[in-house]
């Protein structure tokens, strides 16, 4: 009977020890060993593109497509919807969702009323990792009113060409153009140990829209190491990295840096204001001239400056003029010299367009004769960028000439045909180009799209999302017609 007690005792003793345990293990917070599964997260922070500042109440919807699927952007194909919090986060705990692999890619899109994109990101996942990606959002396009704030735009975007696609390609661009030099960055050109200064400024305006400081640094650098006194100390238009090719100028680049130091402005400071300042009086004082077309004196830009001012009148080119560039110089100058310029820039287009194609020569006199001192004559390689300059100004400013001009151009490229461009045509539209299509030509066509309608710019700009351009010339063009359709590339505050 002892010896039963004593039994009784221990067995009861061992059942207390065990529920004990079980419940002390239940309630460890570190050591113990959950069988729970770790959470599959997605967290995204919605920012606007423009101002960087995080955006709260956005509700974003998760994908399995991408959104230049039409199964990425139809709200009722969303995995989840979640609504971004007081510091813009969206948080997606995606482990209950159907049939999820154990790593892949999804997409967070965001879309305005009209469930049109306004933002999209991949995001790649991995089974218990939580993935932190920030979702920049653009400002909605203004298919109403004629007079945009600055950070809007007119027109339409297409729906095919993605922020995700600009920025990508953007990083592209930047690892295959983009090299060191002494202090400073420059961008190859052909031969790729030479630099033109068109691709400072297009890598000014790239660096400065992305808000990429480090690179903008340091092509600026670079464009102030080669600053000559034959170019009135703009910079040398043709140079490599230890040398000066050409010490004259080309103003299209000048320019396009003038503009980059603006919208670095915006971001980092009124240094850069001043030296935007400081080559828009170079270039108001020596390159800006008067000449007589029709019996009415215009303003027209002289392309180059060689120890004098060469060109003008009797020769200039059309896409050295930004008349949306020129109205943001009239503002931070105060020069009106630069708000005519814009608007002497449609007597310069009219002058040299055909009548029907809308088409124009790569260079022209300011009475519109193409082709002077024997200089290209046709729609090549510089007269493709003037859809996307003149487009500019309808886009940001509401101007009823260049939207009639861009409906023009647009008007013949889609007779042609997004998949049939040419790289060169006749004034009349006959081809010439001899290299098949490319961003350069398709992607100024898709711009001028813009102030057609939603169905064209999205039938181009399918086609254009196909390219994919190594050539120095056409990857720069791409990009910034990319940034452009996106609403990343916008009017600067000033």
């Amino acid at each position: 009977m002892k010896y039963y007690n004593k039994l009784q005792t221990m067995v009861y003793t061992l059942c207390c020890l065990v529920t004990l345990g079980s419940l002390v293990s239940c309630g460890k917070d570190d050591g113990g060993q959950s069988t729970e599964p770790t959470a599959t997260q997605i967290e995204v922070t919605v920012k606007n593109a423009t101002s960087g500042e995080k955006a709260a109440g956005i509700e974003v919807l998760l994908f399995k497509d991408p959104s230049t699927q039409s199964s990425g952007r139809v709200p009722s194909n969303a995995l989840r919807k979640v609504t971004s919090d007081a510091n813009g986060v969206a948080l997606f705990n995606i482990q209950t969702v159907p049939n999820l692999s154990t790593s892949g890619t999804l997409y967070t899109t965001v879309l305005d009323g009209s469930n049109e994109v306004i933002g999209s990101v991949a995001v790649e996942y991995k089974k218990g990792e939580t993935v932190k990606k920030d979702l920049p959002i653009q400002p909605k396009t203004n298919n109403g009113g004629s007079n945009p704030e600055p950070g809007e735009m007119l027109g339409y975007k297409p729906a095919t060409i993605t922020t995700e696609l600009a920025m990508s390609e953007y990083n592209r661009w930047k690892t295959t153009q983009v090299v060191a030099c002494g202090d400073g960055l420059r961008v190859i050109a052909d031969p790729a140990a030479e630099t033109k200064v068109e691709a400072i400024g297009f890598g000014m305006l790239l660096a400065a829209y992305a808000q990429d400081k480090t690179t903008f640094d340091g092509l600026h650098r670079f464009y102030n190491n080669k600053r000559t006194p034959q170019a009135a100390n703009m910079m040398a238009w043709s140079v490599t990295c230890s040398g000066i090719l050409d010490p004259g100028s080309a103003t299209d680049g000048d320019i396009d840096v003038a503009f980059a130091l603006i919208v670095a402005s915006n971001k980092w400071g009124s240094t850069y204001l001043n030296a935007a300042k400081d080559i828009l009086k170079i270039i108001s004082d020596k390159l800006i001239v008067s000449c007589t077309v029709n019996g009415k004196s215009i303003y027209v830009l002289a392309p180059g400056y060689s120890n004098v001012a060469w060109g003008g009148c009797n020769m200039t080119d059309l896409m050295y003029h930004t008349p949306a560039f020129f109205r943001v110089f009239a503002e931070v100058t105060g020069n009106s010299k630069w708000s005519q310029l814009a608007d002497d820039t449609y007597d310069l287009l009219n002058a040299g367009a055909h009548p029907t194609t809308g088409l124009v020569p790569d260079w022209q006199t300011a009475s519109g004769t193409p082709g002077p001192g024997g200089r290209a004559g046709h729609f090549g390689y510089d007269a493709c960028r003037a859809p996307w300059r003149i487009t500019l100004d309808y886009l940001w400013n509401g101007n009823t000439k260049a939207e009639a001009w861009a409906k023009k151009v647009s008007n013949f490229a889609n007779g042609v045909g997004p998949a049939n461009i040419k790289d060169g045509y006749e004034l009349n539209g006959t081809p010439r180009g001899t290299n098949g299509n490319n961003s350069a030509f398709l992607g100024g066509f898709t711009v001028a799209a813009m102030a057609h309608s939603q169905e064209r710019v999205d039938r181009f700009g399918t086609e254009l999302a196909k390219l994919r351009d190594n050539y120095w010339f056409n990857l720069n063009t791409r990009v910034l017609y990319l940034f452009t359709l996106t609403g990343l590339f916008y009017e600067p505050a000033v």
